[in-house]
């Protein structure tokens, strides 16, 4: 996580220098969305292996409710800071692909 936040970090910086306040507010809010990406996977894995044993056919189901339950939070937040919001997408995109490219860095 350390990673993630420091790549968002450095673009928000970036942004403000760029284009002011609204852009590194954008771009945090971006890394947010990525943040709380990773928050769900988390408790979705840690609930999945605190419980019973599961077999392939329910791993499988959870593989793919948890993908979905991911996507759709991330498509509502991008609309949050898009449409109510009103964030520059540049650099709401670029703070959300900075906070995901921070996770593979860990």
């Amino acid at each position: 996580m350390f990673a993630q936040l420091l790549l968002v970090t450095l673009v928000a910086a970036g942004f403000f220098v760029a284009s002011g306040r609204a852009g590194a507010t954008a771009a945090l809010f971006g890394g947010a969305i990525a943040f709380a990406n990773l928050l769900l996977l988390e408790w979705r894995r840690n609930r999945t292996d605190s419980g019973p044993a599961l077999s392939a056919s329910q791993s499988i189901r959870v593989l793919y409710r948890s993908a979905l339950e991911r996507m759709g939070l991330v498509v509502l937040l991008f609309a949050l800071g898009l449409v109510v919001l009103r964030l520059e997408p540049l650099a709401l995109m670029t703070g959300f692909i900075a906070g995901q490219a921070g996770l593979i860095l860990t």
